[in-house]
């Protein structure tokens, strides 16, 4: 690895050195984002449950959770502390997204994180000398205190994998590509990784970059990435749209994951499979809408062991450390099946036999040396 540009944590650097041991265990870990505290089947909400561990017994090795819960969206701050504590006690790691909101809007809760062009600049307002820099320095803060909250037993800050501005080559962020240029963006992203690492002088992140699915290529991953001196992980967000058998989802995911994994293995730094799910969208006649896994009449039952064998069927596959399915919201939107009241998704038994499967590792994660 090149040598680092901010200081870290000894369980910071152990948390990357159990990611670049997974890279190469031909395993992967198995995440979920909101699995804590956000579920269909659970009566808890503090990280003890999750609809995976009410099926399968064991919680997922990643556990996914965003800064939404720092303006009241998904939780509240205080209550995903105790949730990040309670994963971190049970041997799950802790990466945190941020759907950042549109600072060029009024107000300081507000949930809005779309472009709306109209009301003016965001991407450059927020920097240094910018009329929104003081609103955007006070948010990027109170990441700064929840970093700073999150502790172990012992007192020491639980590590954790940063994910800003993700999927950055889309248009449906105001830090997408549409909106802000590559230079522009990859001068944001460094900016605000340098106020927290450095300034705020948070240890116990390691920082991700993670755009949009398919990768056809190494220079379209690179187009917008900030750079080896502040980047720890390599991701990608890829999901199966639409699925039904036939549709090349296999080797465009190979091919995704081929490139990034090339492109980690050229910047020393460790790949991911950092956000993916079976996704069907229905509005019905009756005015009912899901997205997610369908509540039935799914047309690729066998999507989690398909989708495991295409992973782990390349090198690059193989080398991702772990794969994160999306949330499970409610009975309308969820990534993972769950079981509940007698209800018992159809693709229960599917998921059961990928958690099962001896490639996929679940939490608790044994954790690796600081050697990467």
């Amino acid at each position: 690895m090149d040598k680092m540009k901010y200081i870290r944590s000894d369980e910071t650097l152990s948390l990357l050195g159990t990611l670049s041991e997974y890279s190469r265990s031909g395993k992967i870990m198995f995440g979920q984002q909101n699995a804590g505290h956000i579920g269909v089947s659970i009566s808890l909400h503090d990280g003890t449950e999750s609809d995976v561990k009410n099926i399968c017994g064991k919680q997922p090795a990643v556990v996914g959770i965003d800064t939404l819960s720092f303006l009241g969206y998904e939780g509240n701050m205080t209550d995903l502390i105790k949730t990040v504590k309670n994963l971190h006690r049970q041997g799950c790691i802790i990466t945190l997204s941020s759907h950042m909101p549109n600072f060029s809007l009024g107000g300081e809760d507000y949930y809005d994180y779309s472009p709306n062009i109209t009301e003016g600049d965001c991407a450059h307002r927020i920097m240094e000398g910018g009329d929104l820099n003081p609103k955007y320095l006070r948010f990027l803060d109170k990441i700064a205190e929840f970093a700073g909250k999150c502790v172990d037993i012992e007192g020491n800050k639980i590590p954790m994998i940063f994910r800003p501005f993700h999927e950055s080559n889309g248009s449906w962020f105001w830090w997408g590509e549409e909106y802000i240029a590559d230079t522009h963006f990859i001068e944001l992203f460094r900016y605000t990784v340098d106020y927290l690492l450095d300034k705020k002088g948070i240890d116990n992140f390691l920082i991700c970059y993670s755009p949009n699915g398919p990768i056809e290529s190494k220079k379209q991953y690179l187009e917008r990435y900030p750079g080896d001196d502040i980047v720890d992980v390599m991701g990608v967000d890829f999901y199966h749209d639409h699925p039904h058998k036939g549709d090349g989802y296999a080797s465009i995911l190979t091919k995704t994951l081929d490139n990034l994994a090339e492109c980690a293995k050229e910047h020393f730094k460790i790949p991911v499979f950092a956000e993916t799910g079976y996704r069907t969208f229905s509005d019905a006649a009756d005015g009912s809408y899901y997205e997610g896994l369908a509540p039935e009449g799914n047309l690729v039952k066998t999507w989690f062991t398909d989708t495991l064998d295409t992973i782990m069927g390349s090198e690059g596959g193989k080398a991702m450390a772990y794969m994160l399915c999306w949330a499970n919201f409610s009975d309308l939107q969820f990534w993972v099946p769950y079981v509940k009241d007698g209800f018992r998704h159809e693709m229960t038994d599917d998921f059961t036999a990928f958690i099962e499967d001896e490639r996929v590792v679940t939490a608790p994660v044994i954790t690796g040396s600081t050697d990467v």
